[in-house]
């Protein structure tokens, strides 16, 4: 629909039939304002095409979370992964996009489904939340043709990675304990092996070198996956380093891999009234559930991991490849390069780590 005569005539202040003369190429008007009119006809033609166009839907960030059953990224307690996900969705408001979230459980049917829809003309970009993924449950996801970054886990060299550097940590938390003169550590392990757990061990032992201390057989304890087996198992490992006279045979210090075996060991400890930090030191990787209440006032000394910035900075990077898909490759081949970002990780001071006597 054109623009209408008297419209014309409002926005310049001069006549109707003025704009009428002008519009129609007839005598009467100066060149001048002839120009004039015809420019914002033009001018507001164009203002009314657009108003009229069909408003397109937002765009969306579609999150896909493999759940492998393991009980890490759901059921989750502290409600981490909650923050992450805060940041997933304010990010995505703040460029004009929705959020939307798949669970992918590991069969054929829920996989094809979570890649017809990340491939979908709604979708702008695409997390692969790979907390519980393993390896080889990638291969699949590479048939995803929109930007996607992997979000707390390495899986490839084809997308941006952004994780723990979770090696680092527990080497960090090794060194704490050594200054202290801690040289017998025990690493009480989660029975699930998902990646953030083995390169946890893996820092575990490297701390273990860097600190001349030894790794035998049974330094790393694989203790359980939930607070109540942990802490059942635990008090059967206690029992099983009773001495006749009633005390334990006890290490220096555990480090603990993740919260639920924090929660659990901590609680079998104190049932069989054992003394936090009097017979053994405690650090434990991960912050705790803000419900966790301990006798004694016992406040563990943690690991602490960000999660909110983590997420951030993928939504960053995914930004990034969005931004980046109407481009041409460079001579560089710039657009090929993928990075694997590791955040840093922070001892929090609690009261579970004692300074030995014969460090003093």
């Amino acid at each position: 629909m054109k623009v209408k005569s008297v419209d014309i005539a409002k926005k310049l202040n001069i006549s109707k039939a003025t704009v009428s003369l002008a519009l129609n190429n007839k005598p009467g008007v100066s060149e001048k304002t002839r120009e004039k009119v015809l420019l914002c006809a033009e001018e507001l033609n164009g203002q009314k095409q657009e108003q009229q166009k069909p408003q397109e839907s937002p765009k969306m960030i579609k999150i896909i979370i493999v759940n492998n059953k393991l009980n890490v990224v759901l059921n989750y307690e502290m409600d981490l992964w909650t923050l992450a996900f805060r940041v997933y969705d304010a990010e995505s408001k703040r460029i004009g996009c929705t959020l939307g979230i798949t669970f992918v459980e590991d069969n054929s049917s829920d996989i094809e489904r979570a890649i017809e829809e990340a491939n979908g003309a709604d979708v702008a970009g695409v997390v692969l939340f790979a907390t519980e993924m393993r390896q080889e449950q990638f291969e699949p996801f590479r048939r995803i043709k929109k930007p996607m970054i992997i979000y707390d886990n390495d899986l490839t060299k084809e997308c941006h990675c952004v994780s723990i550097d979770n090696v680092a940590a527990v080497k960090e938390a090794v060194d704490y304990l050594a200054v202290r003169g801690c040289t017998d550590i025990k690493y009480l392990a989660n029975k699930i092996d998902i990646y953030n757990f083995m390169q946890r061990r893996a820092g575990f032992r490297a701390g273990l070198h860097k600190n001349r201390l030894e790794l035998h057989s049974d330094s790393v304890i694989k203790i359980g996956e939930t607070i109540d087996k942990v802490h059942e198992n635990m008090s059967r490992y206690l029992d099983s380093v009773r001495q006749r006279d009633g005390s334990y045979k006890l290490p220096d210090a555990f480090i603990m891999e993740n919260y639920q075996v924090s929660v659990g060991v901590i609680h079998a400890l104190q049932d069989k009234g054992i003394s936090i930090p009097g017979d053994i030191s405690l650090i434990g990787v991960d912050e705790l559930p803000p419900t966790s209440r301990f006798e004694n006032n016992v406040r563990l000394t943690t690991v602490k991991i960000e999660h909110a910035e983590r997420a951030r900075l993928a939504m960053m990077l995914l930004f990034y490849e969005m931004s980046r898909e109407s481009y041409e490759e460079n001579d560089r081949g710039f657009r090929d390069g993928k990075f694997k970002s590791y955040c840093n990780c922070e001892i929090l001071p609690g009261n579970s780590v004692k300074v030995l006597n014969r460090y003093e």
